[in-house]
């Protein structure tokens, strides 16, 4: 059994039969306080604040047969500043360099208010994770595209997995309703201030009425049509990075952005996809311990620059992929044994041996190696810039694999203020509907700080959730 199959098999029998948790068909409240629509870690994020926050009853609907949505198949890098442990001048500077490495990844095209929230509520979003039982790894770590040593991670494995079940198992504890195989049709106001949620469970449409909505959805990236509309290079040809091979199922089609469009919300940065290399012949998910070349034997970028760099570079080669080398040395995250079963890994008992793998003279690619290696023991990179190196790549076996372009996240989606609000193509606000995670745009800008989607799963779950009940307990 493979293991996406083993999360969302555990998940889902995690909450069926538990307290709060409704199966498809079993009748539930046709009233709530609070709406969200998805159960990942922005749509559960959301419900507990709203319940933290004081809401009476708020159901979550969600279209699968299980929670976590692409969160539970995140490598779980989370991006974050604490002030623990820190002088407030440290702590502050921190999230300043963070604001600037979100800007620096984004080219600055951020909505300002969003990536200083962000920034600042991230430390925040932690420990509210660790009062929940999240316990997190020793020291920090370095996301791809993250800039520096600023990721906070609970395991090499399946990280993104332990957040989703610890905030799943605090909405149980605090009764939250959640109705499987729920895929919401539309949402129209009732004329009162509140809305009604019509939804269909099977084949029998239901309707839900609802003081007020939070969308968290999730993006638009297994949705090949809509991500085709907004850049004709991704067709169906390309996968996702949740779901590589084709194997599973597709979560994020765009759903919510429709919804939220039908009651009048502007959406921002559609186009700004990110498509990136990470699914294929990597066996790490941190910086330090590849090397990525080209069909030459040559490298041909920094390993370690913000993904929109990589994703540039190898959008520039004329085969669209590269090769990835690391050894014996690096910690393997959890696909490595079905990559070497079925191929897309393969392992050389030397440099020459890899070479004639990958159809690269052996005299190349070992030029190529023995100068990486002397940037590695200097730490200084005089071709490419790159700063971070965790190891040489010199103890065999030798592990390699080719890389492809994946979709991996969708910058754009509907636009929102820094509580979460929907606005219009004016700016103004949508009363009532909510939305956080990547359902939402402007936060990130034309590029992604490696490890910030969870941060910012959590950080406007929270907004939105705690928003949504004011405005419900202000309209009862």
């Amino acid at each position: 059994m493979r293991r996406r199959e083993l999360i969302l098999g555990a998940l889902s029998a995690a909450l069926w039969g538990r307290a709060g948790a409704a199966p498809p068909g079993q009748d539930s409240q046709p009233e709530c306080d609070v709406l969200v629509i998805g159960s990942g870690l922005a749509g559960l994020s959301a419900a507990v604040s709203a319940r933290e926050a004081g809401a009476g009853s708020v159901v979550v609907l969600e279209r699968e047969r299980f929670v976590g949505g692409h969160s539970a198949l995140a490598n779980g890098y989370f991006a974050a500043e604490r002030r623990k442990g820190r002088k407030e001048s440290e702590y502050r500077a921190a999230v300043q360099q963070m604001i600037d490495d979100i800007n620096q990844t984004g080219k600055g095209r951020g909505d300002p208010e969003l990536v200083r929230v962000l920034a600042e509520e991230s430390g925040e979003a932690v420990e509210w994770l660790s009062g929940m039982g999240v316990v997190w790894m020793e020291h920090t770590y370095e996301a791809l595209g993250g800039l520096r040593p600023r990721c906070y991670l609970s395991s090499f494995v399946r990280a993104g997995y332990d957040y989703v079940s610890a905030v799943n198992l605090r909405a149980r504890e605090l009764g939250v309703t959640i109705r499987f195989s729920a895929t919401v049709q539309r949402v129209e106001r009732d004329g009162k201030g509140g809305f009604l949620v019509h939804y269909i469970t099977g084949v029998e449409p239901k309707v839900f009425h609802a003081r007020s909505v939070v969308i968290a959805s999730g993006g638009f990236g297994d949705n090949p049509q809509m991500r085709r509309r907004y850049d004709p290079r991704l067709g169906l040809e390309f996968t996702s990075t949740a779901n590589p091979y084709g194997e599973s199922h597709n979560t994020a089609l765009g759903d919510g952005i429709r919804i939220g469009e039908s009651l009048g919300a502007a959406t921002v940065d559609m186009d700004q996809i990110l498509s990136i290399p990470y699914s294929g012949g990597r066996l790490t998910n941190y910086v330090g311990a590849d090397i990525y070349v080209n069909a030459q034997g040559e490298r041909f970028v920094n390993e370690a620059a913000p993904m929109e760099e990589i994703s540039k570079a190898l959008w520039a080669l004329p085969e669209r992929s590269f090769w990835v080398i690391t050894d014996s040395q690096s910690a393997k995250g959890a696909t490595r044994d079905v990559k070497l079963i079925k191929g897309i890994v393969k392992t050389a008992d030397t440099i020459e041996q890899a070479a004639q793998g990958m159809g690269i003279k052996p005299q190349v690619l070992k030029a190529t190696m023995k100068r990486y290696n002397e940037a590695a023991d200097r730490g200084e990179d005089p071709d490419f810039g790159r700063k971070t190196f965790t190891q040489r790549i010199d103890k065999p076996p030798f592990y390699y694999g080719r890389e492809r372009p994946f979709v991996h996240f969708c910058n754009g989606g509907l636009r929102i203020d820094a509580k979460g609000e929907l606005l219009d193509a004016q700016g103004a606000v949508i009363p009532g509907v909510f939305a956080a995670g990547e359902v939402t745009g402007g936060v990130h800008g034309h590029g992604r700080l490696g490890g910030a989607s969870l941060s910012d799963c959590v950080v406007f779950g929270r907004r939105a959730g705690r928003s949504a009940w004011e405005y419900a307990r202000a309209g009862r």
